[in-house]
């Protein structure tokens, strides 16, 4: 057996595993293949976003080895930064918000970056647009700087239709599944997926709270996913179905496929695995593909921890209680797409 040994940071990021998820919850005869994308370096889907947006602005020259980046990121996407910063030598500036983890903070400052935390929210109560406000007072403070701009700047879907969803387009499935935050890494693989298999159905998953999908915003528990307003880089056109989930059935999933199955998942993972067990209980859907886009390492002093979910008023729900939820949601989603159809 040859060992291939690699030389740069970059090349561990891709190439994550599929998984076949095999729990009671999945409904007989049918299949729910994962993604794990936490098994990229910094255990998330980001570092091939943040690849991606860095190499395509060196190869065009807005940033040069040794230039200023400043991004607006709720945790992993500054992670998967701050690692590269340190890997290619450029300065990285981070702004973040009160919901970011002190975990997530030491993890930034431990690669060299800087860390700038906005603590009052926007008008909506969210963070995510007093943190694009503090990035251009940074842009005019440092000429020159690179903004990666992960929500509107067109590298991030075109990088992962270019290059994220080669390693898609060989999976047999009804439906592929993954969240929107930035529209990046999911708009994109779905549009280099359908150029191949155009009969592939996609469904967006977002949390409950979010405004992506166009619903009144209101704020929510879970970091990594949901938006206070909808990114340039969220085309919603592309998408055959979109699914909010709320942070009580996300949280619960996670739990319990953590004690079930061994796999400690995030946030986001629990909205796009619980939006894939509720699309196999269609009748015309046998197989799904959910991109799981980060680990549950992020969130141990979080929903992982039984004094916070106390804090919060999350009471977390069993296995016979997601059932019911799944069921309902999909007799919900049923309907509507009939009328739908009908329309």
């Amino acid at each position: 057996m040859t060992t291939h040994t690699i030389c740069s940071v970059t090349d561990l990021i891709g190439h994550t595993p599929l998984f076949s998820l095999q729990h009671p919850l999945i409904p007989a005869n049918k299949k729910l293949l994962l993604k794990l994308e936490q098994f990229n370096p910094n255990f998330s889907v980001k570092d091939r976003t943040a690849l991606g947006l860095i190499q395509t602005a060196m190869n065009s020259g807005k940033l040069h080895p040794g230039g200023t980046v400043i991004e607006s990121t709720s945790g992993n996407l500054g992670k998967s930064l701050a690692m590269l910063s340190a890997s290619m030598g450029f300065r990285l500036i981070v702004v973040v918000d009160p919901k970011v983890s002190h975990n997530s903070l030491n993890w930034f400052k431990s690669y060299g970056a800087e860390v700038e935390v906005v603590s009052t929210p926007d008008v909506n109560g969210g963070y995510q647009k007093a943190r694009i406000d503090r990035v251009k007072a940074l842009l005019e403070k440092y000429p020159g700087a690179y903004w990666t701009n992960q929500y509107d700047n067109p590298d991030n879907p075109n990088y992962h239709e270019m290059i994220t969803s080669q390693e898609f387009i060989n999976i047999p499935v009804d439906m592929m599944l993954g969240s929107v935050s930035t529209g990046g890494h999911f708009g994109g693989i779905v549009k280099g997926v359908k150029k191949v298999h155009p009969k592939t159905l996609s469904m967006a998953c977002d949390v409950a709270g979010s405004a992506i999908f166009g619903e009144p915003f209101h704020p929510y528990l879970l970091n990594g996913l949901g938006l206070s307003w909808k990114a340039q880089n969220t085309d919603l056109a592309i998408f055959d179905f979109l699914n909010n989930v709320s942070d009580q059935d996300a949280i619960s999933l996670c739990r319990l496929l953590a004690r079930d199955i061994g796999l400690l998942l995030g946030g986001s993972s629990g909205v796009v695995i619980f939006s894939a067990l509720v699309a196999l209980r269609l009748p015309e859907i046998n197989s799904v593909l959910a991109i799981t886009p980060d680990s549950g390492i992020n969130y141990l002093e979080q929903f992982y921890d039984d004094d916070w979910l106390v804090e919060k008023g999350v009471i977390p729900l069993s296995k016979e209680q997601l059932e019911i939820r799944l069921s309902c949601n999909a007799d919900k989603f049923y309907e509507e797409m009939i009328i739908h159809d009908e329309i």
